[in-house]
């Protein structure tokens, strides 16, 4: 288990140096990567493979700090942001709403959204929670919070998100939503804005009631 542990968290901290030096063209700040796609992923069953192994701590806007794996036992949607920007993040928030909206109760009831921001010196607690209140996620469902610029990296690049800090402290930044199932492995990623289909909410129902992804083709 530690062999796992310490060879994904070694392959996130080799993919967060390329995303700590992206150039300007890698991200933008409007979502549009160029392209929209889904990816239905496949478990491989390595341990390594969930996010919970990265072990980091981050720390909400009621300002308790909590390790990643306390979200571990539901399914989580997981994205990154900013508080003030003006453009993807609220669109990616209100994205977010969307998918669970087109959830049943009862699987909406179980599943749980993640938020990071990548501005840990500006994103206090007080920011977090007033962003949550505004955009009406200050809910129990929900996490809103921030990590420390290093931790930040990481979890970025496990997630495939690629961001850059300007000099006006706006980001850059890729805009991807993950699907992680109750062991925190990633089952599925929407890349750019708009891009969850019903092959991403497919797997995202089949995790909320089974714990597992069906699988691409409904094989």
């Amino acid at each position: 288990m530690k062999a796992c542990r310490n060879g994904y968290l070694a392959a996130a901290l080799l993919m967060s140096a390329s995303v700590a030096t992206a150039q300007s063209g890698d991200t933008s700040d409007t979502g549009d990567t160029g392209y929209h796609h889904h990816e239905v992923l496949q478990a491989t069953g390595v341990p390594g493979d969930s996010l919970y192994q990265l072990e980091l701590p981050i720390e909400t806007a009621a300002g308790v700090t909590v390790p990643l794996s306390s979200l571990r036992g539901r399914p989580l949607l997981v994205t990154m942001f900013y508080s003030h920007c003006t453009s993807v993040c609220p669109l990616l928030t209100a994205e977010l709403q969307q998918i669970e909206r087109g959830l049943a109760p009862a699987a909406r009831s179980r599943v749980r959204v993640l938020m990071v921001s990548f501005d840990a010196v500006h994103d206090t607690p007080t920011v977090l929670k007033s962003f949550a209140q505004s955009h009406h996620i200050d809910d129990p469902r929900w996490t809103v919070a921030r990590a420390a610029p290093g931790d930040v990296r990481v979890l970025a690049a496990a997630l495939g998100i690629r961001y850059r800090e300007l000099p006006d402290h706006s980001f850059n930044h890729s805009a991807v939503i993950s699907l992680a199932d109750q062991e925190g492995v990633v089952r599925a990623r929407a890349v750019g804005l708009r891009a969850v289909d019903a092959q991403f909410l497919d797997a995202l129902r089949s995790i909320a009631t089974t714990g597992a992804a069906s699988r691409p083709g409904g094989e």
